[in-house]
């Protein structure tokens, strides 16, 4: 396509009280409008005090589309107090936000709303044309803010699969424009930001608000503490590539995979490997019944069969947490069954149990009699054909970078 349709809608305060929507384009489908409502819903009461200026948020309308949802207040009353919200819906392709490079703030930017629009709004058209390579001197420049350390940290905490928050009185579109400045443009496609929100009904990936407390909020980072998350392959491999000045290098950098098509490869790789052994079944010839079966490992020779590993190292409370977090996000996207409280060694577990054993010659047997967390998790490596799997000079959370790089290969 050499333009790409965008349908609109205004969803405001109307005369007699409530919300409703007072103007929509004609391609926007009368079906899109429960949900389109409910993401506007989801951004939040307002807290006392709280003004929005401006903010755009970012949510999944369907299957094949995203919305760019801008939001402001709509004056002031006598008392000088915000009055209602207005939300400006932008409903684009899911193809063409990921074409996009997932930069909503940007695309935002080139389509400014007009809040006294009312009744029948026109259809938007923008040019398919990538917007522009971001360079080492922008990120450069990111970097060398204030909150640079903090960004950085953030950054790390998206791309491990994680999630951030940050406590603000008011919209800070910056903060979340320079962390979409750091973050590989396929991780970017994939998450959903919020330059600010009252709440987090939403469920949002990155997100400024008043008040980040509650269960809603239980598993994010927050903004003091994204400066000393665990430094991360990707954010000092970021800061390398943007102070040395190399283009190439950042290029690189941010169009590796996101953890999301890394997985879905690793799934496929394993539907593969699953499926092959019941094809071979049913196409190649069993053996003679009579024959008689292989008796299968003791426990004692599984345990020999393994290497001898490095001397394990215990892990300090941020490896421990960082491994934890990895090991979660895994687990989840694995469909494996764990609770939020269980601990490195419970999901090491049952990762290795949803895994299976490929290679029946190299099965150690139970994770947990081999030894320690790391022993275990090198075990586990050894036994997908992990390259490196006994070298000390990588830590528990390369290894498991390692495992998920491998099973996309």
């Amino acid at each position: 396509m050499s333009v790409i349709v965008i349908e609109q809608a205004l969803y405001g305060s109307q005369a007699g009280g409530g919300y409703r929507f007072v103007a929509k384009s004609a391609g926007f489908r009368e079906d899109w409008l429960p949900e389109a409502e409910r993401l506007c819903i989801g951004f939040g009461e307002r807290p006392a005090g709280a003004y929005c200026t401006a903010a755009v948020f970012v949510q999944t309308l369907d299957r094949k589309h995203i919305a760019i949802v801008q939001v402001a207040d709509q004056g002031t009353d006598d008392a000088g107090r915000p009055g209602a919200l207005g939300f400006r819906l932008l409903v684009f392709p899911r193809t063409a936000y990921d074409a996009f490079g997932g930069d909503p703030f940007a695309l935002a930017d080139k389509l400014p709303p007009d809040w006294n629009a009312r009744g029948e709004l026109p259809s938007l058209e923008l040019p398919a044309t990538p917007l522009p390579p971001r360079t080492t001197d922008e990120v450069k420049q990111v970097l060398q803010r204030d909150q640079g350390p903090n960004l950085l940290g953030a950054c790390q905490v998206l791309v491990d699969g994680g999630r951030v928050v940050f406590e603000r009185p008011a919209p800070d579109v910056d903060v979340i424009r320079y962390l979409w400045t750091l973050l590989p443009t396929r991780t970017r496609a994939h998450l959903r930001p919020a330059s600010f929100a009252f709440g987090n009904a939403l469920g949002f990936d990155a997100l400024v608000t008043p008040h980040a407390a509650g269960p809603e909020f239980a598993h994010y980072v927050k903004n003091e503490e994204t400066g000393d998350y665990p430094e991360g392959r990707y954010e000092r491999n970021l800061q390398i590539a943007a102070e040395s000045g190399d283009q190439r290098d950042l290029d690189t950098l941010l169009s590796r995979r996101s953890r999301r098509d890394t997985l879905k490869l690793s799934f496929f790789i394993l539907a593969a490997m699953l499926l092959i052994p019941m094809l071979l079944n049913l196409l190649v010839p069993q053996p003679d019944p009579e024959t008689k079966p292989r008796a299968a490992p003791t426990a004692a020779q599984q345990r020999d069969a393994l290497p001898k590993l490095p001397p394990a190292k215990t892990l300090d409370a941020p490896e421990r947490t960082r491994l934890t977090q990895s090991l979660h996000n895994l687990a989840a996207k694995l469909d494996v069954a764990a609770p939020d409280h269980a601990d490195a060694e419970q999901l090491l577990a049952a990762i290795d149990e949803r895994l299976g054993t490929p290679d029946p010659q190299r099965n150690p047997g139970k994770l947990s009699s081999v030894g320690s967390l790391e022993a275990q998790l090198r075990a586990l490596a050894w036994k997908h054909g992990i390259d490196r799997f006994d070298d000390p000079a990588l830590n528990a959370t390369e290894l498991v970078e390692r495992l998920q790089e491998k099973l996309a290969k």
